[in-house]
């Protein structure tokens, strides 16, 4: 039976001792182990604008670690390409600082591993990864434009090197195909452990567009289908709802019934929680097989003139090359357009919309 952990945590100034309750739930041989610690480093904006996982769980994490005599790795690989936006985004973020000296740019390190996919062969992940004894997933309270929630399941997404998650996208295409990609990704590697800040989530158009909400709590399991089921369910929602969880449970990978968890803690469900403009398509359009239907139903990206910095990211982060920067001006080809939403995650500026009728 899966346990899940919910410790009440206001604010960042008293995680540490929520942390070490987690440890204590937790318990396991620490000593001498290589342990890899890898937070959800989506890019690099400040901890306050809540896309991160923030360093003072980082910070209390690594440092709970290194006291058990742990070999301690922090690091991540964000969604921009490159080796230097890796470290640039670590210590704009604060989680350079937060690992206490053992960041690790793990972009560095890629290596060719063959994948149990329908989809793709291989991919391309850091080494950490595969190497470490123990991982750590810490991922945040969130929810996400495409695939609904992210958590721990979607955090594995940061195994891939640059500019192999927008293979993924390009290759998947669509997204039901996406998820089970990204569920195939996370099996590379399951996490020994999964800690989640939720003390500060983000409803609406996340990972990184939404808004921030109070949750106020740490949430954590062994297993991390299970605390993402937990997370569903106090945003409101069905977790057999989320197509992600289902492939997951299909997969025995995890439980997604509460009823069926061991739960130390209060999963109440957080009253007005705002899922994503997106989420009717992935409930309806599932059901309608008709692009008429689901061109209707399907939100797509919109850059008002007035808030685009004229920065190119959204350019250069788009897996099928369907934004052209004109008159430094991003033009969108709406028929080349596979709704990834990576445009909308990556904009530096929050520049990106999702409308259904652009």
């Amino acid at each position: 039976m899966s346990k899940v952990l919910i410790l009440d945590c206001e604010n960042y100034e008293s995680v540490e001792d929520k942390i070490s309750k987690v440890f204590d739930t937790f318990p396991r041989q620490w000593k001498g182990k290589n342990v890899l610690v890898k937070p959800n480093m989506l890019n690099g904006r400040e901890p306050e604008r809540g896309n991160t996982t923030h360093p003072s769980v980082i910070k209390a994490v690594t440092k709970w670690l290194i006291d058990a005599g742990a070999n301690v790795t922090v690091g991540d690989n964000p969604g921009a390409i490159g080796s230097k936006i890796n470290e640039r985004c670590a210590k704009s973020s604060g989680i350079f600082d937060a690992s206490m000296g053992h960041y690790k740019n793990i972009s560095n390190e890629p290596e060719n591993i063959d994948i149990k996919s329908k989809f793709v062969k291989q991919v391309v992940v850091s080494k950490s990864v595969i190497d470490s004894d123990i991982l750590i997933s810490l991922p945040k309270f969130k929810t996400h434009s495409l695939t609904q929630i992210t958590g721990a399941i979607k955090n594995s997404f940061g195994f891939l090197i640059g500019g192999d998650k927008g293979r993924i996208h390009a290759i998947s295409g669509n997204y039901e195909s996406f998820v089970e990609v990204l569920v195939d990704i996370y099996q590379i590697r399951l996490p020994d452990l999964v800690i989640m800040d939720a003390v500060i989530g983000m409803e609406g158009n996340g990972p990184s567009g939404g808004n921030l909400r109070q949750v106020g709590k740490i949430i954590a399991s062994d297993n991390g289908v299970a605390v993402d089921a937990v997370m569903t369910y106090m945003m409101g929602k069905k977790p057999e709802k989320i197509y992600m969880l289902e492939v997951a449970k299909q997969r025995g990978l995890g439980e997604i019934d509460l009823q069926k968890m061991e739960i130390i803690g209060n999963p109440e469900p957080i009253k007005g929680f705002k899922m994503p403009s997106t989420f009717f398509y992935q409930f309806a359009g599932r059901f309608y097989n008709n692009r008429v239907i689901q061109s209707l139903v399907w939100s797509k990206p919109f850059i008002p003139k007035d808030k685009c910095k004229g920065c190119g990211i959204c350019e250069d982060s788009c897996p099928i090359k369907a934004i052209k920067m004109t008159d430094k001006y991003p033009v969108i080809n709406r028929k080349a357009c596979i709704r990834c939403y990576c445009c909308q995650e990556l904009c530096p500026n929050d520049a990106v919309e999702l409308k259904r009728f652009v």
